[in-house]
């Protein structure tokens, strides 16, 4: 599977690879289901794209800290979450 792959080679992977079932319904209960518009395979290229971009970049503790807009609110103001948070969520809804 290609969470593992990711696992090796993404700092921020390897924080969501022990994800439980209770973790993961308690992500899609907090932040909704899949958005509208957006394919398994579009979230997939999504995370892949989290994972590179800050990989190399950053350390663990460094991307608990990093807070981003929530790419999928249309909203005039998208809420605020935690980039692994974002990651999480995301995990949670491609497994």
């Amino acid at each position: 599977m290609q969470e593992r792959r990711d696992a090796d080679r993404y700092p921020m992977a390897r924080m969501h690879q022990q994800m439980t079932p209770a973790k993961s319904k308690r992500l899609i209960r907090t932040y909704g289901s899949c958005p509208a518009g957006y394919t398994h395979d579009d979230l997939e290229q999504y995370l892949d794209l989290l994972y590179g971009m800050y990989s190399d970049v950053y350390t663990q503790a460094e991307l608990r800290q990093i807070v981003v807009s929530d790419p999928f609110d249309r909203g005039e103001h998208p809420r605020q979450l935690k980039l692994v948070e974002l990651a999480a969520w995301l995990e949670a809804l491609v497994s």
